[in-house]
This record gives C-alpha cells, sequence and structure tokens, in this order.
C-alpha cells in the first residue's frame, strides 16, 4: 500500500508521499531518536497545519528507557490534527489528540484490496491518572470494556468499516496504546502525526506498544 499525504486548505505545501530527505523524531524519556524516512501504509489525509515541533533538532538517539514500559517508544503527536483513511483501503490503527486531554483511536481495513476481513484487538492505558468520557459510537458491532479505571479493551472485525474509540485523560498525559491484527503484532500498522506528516515520515521499526502524548497539553 503507497503512502499519500494530501493537501488539506491549511498547509502551505502539497505533500506528495514522504520525501526519503525528511527527517522525524521518536521522542524516548531521556531525548529524541532521529531517523530517515519512506514508510508505507493506506492513503491518509491530515489537516491542519500544525505548530513546529520543539523536538527538531537532531541529538544522538539514546536506547529506549526502561521500566514498566521496557522497549516501548514515546513518541510525540501533533496536537488538534486528523486523519482520514478510506475504509476497506488500507489497514491502520490511527492515533489522534486534541488540546485538553482528548483521544480518538481508530481503525481500518484494506478488504477492497484482499476481500479479507480483520480482526483487531487493542488495548489502551494511561500512565497516570484515568480515562474518562469513553465514546464507544463508533464500536457498533465490536465489543470494548474498561476493565480498570486507566484501560480500554476493544476488539472487532471489521471490513469495509471504521471502528474506534474516543477518551480523555489528564492534558498532556501518556498513553500506551498495544494492537494486534490477527497474528500481527508489530508497529506496523500504527499510524500518528508528526511535523505535519504520517509518523513524522519515520521509516524505522516502530514498537508495539507504542506510548503517546501530544505536542501541547
Amino acid at each position: 500500500m503507497n503512502v499519500s499525504v494530501m493537501r488539506s486548505p491549511f498547509l502551505a505545501l502539497v505533500l506528495l508521499g514522504l520525501s526519503s530527505s525528511t527527517v522525524a523524531c521518536v521522542i524516548e524519556d531521556d531525548g529524541p531518536h532521529h531517523y530517515r524516512s519512506d514508510p508505507d501504509s493506506a492513503n491518509v489525509n491530515v489537516s491542519p497545519t500544525p505548530a513546529p515541533s520543539a523536538s527538531s533538532g537532531n541529538p544522538a538517539a539514546p536506547a529506549p528507557t526502561g521500566g514498566a514500559n521496557t522497549g516501548a517508544m514515546l513518541v510525540e503527536v501533533d496536537s488538534n490534527q486528523t486523519m482520514a483513511a478510506q475504509p476497506g483501503e488500507g489497514v491502520g490503527v490511527f492515533v489522534e489528540y486534541a488540546k485538553g486531554g482528548h483521544w480518538h483511536v481508530w481503525w481500518t481495513c484494506d478488504t477492497n484490496k484482499t476481500s479479507q476481513s480483520c480482526d483487531f484487538a487493542v488495548s489502551i492505558s494511561a500512565a497516570t491518572g484515568n480515562l474518562s468520557n469513553i465514546d464507544a459510537t463508533e464500536m457498533a458491532g465490536g465489543l470494548y470494556s474498561s476493565p480498570t479505571p486507566s484501560r480500554i479493551d476493544a476488539s472487532s472485525t471489521i471490513t469495509t468499516e471504521l471502528r474506534g474509540i474516543r477518551f480523555d485523560t489528564d492534558a498532556g498525559g501518556v498513553i500506551t496504546v498495544q494492537a494486534s491484527l490477527g497474528t500481527l503484532t508489530d508497529g506496523s500498522f500504527l499510524f500518528f502525526v508528526q511535523d505535519g506528516k504520517v509518523n513524522g515520515g519515520f521509516a524505522g521499526k516502530l514498537t508495539n506498544p507504542l506510548r503517546f502524548q501530544g505536542s501541547s497539553p
């Protein structure tokens, strides 16, 4: 599947695909990682233009931090950015953040290309505080539960539908998303917006689980 980042009315430049010269950052607790990019995904639209990222330098890349999230990368998500992917045309689990602690995690399948359904299982947890104001309107036909106040588990089998869930955290809080697509459990189908680009143009291997924090609380 080819990635295309299409122009929104707010973007100053037309972004056709992701250039291999683009630099993105994956942030760890002790510093950022920077990689060259050329990811492959479903067709995704991104809007509007984000504020410049504070993490746009080029320091040396440290190892992932330890503790409870050993090996799980922490990425910075552009606040108030949204993505659009056509259900049925590509596989993905998409993570969006709006200022004030408002999250939207949603997923699509590539049934129009494969004639197969997708079995998703998604677990979301808050590093601190609780997940509140859970809106499962987009989970029609799927299942979700909140086994603890800081965790949501959702699952669904989809073809050409969009499924997802909305919730709130403390402003600026960190969440962890772990997802599986059938037996596939790597980070190849996890997507977010960073510096106005899908996955910030990151071409390295994302972890699964993956931690997320908004660029502005």
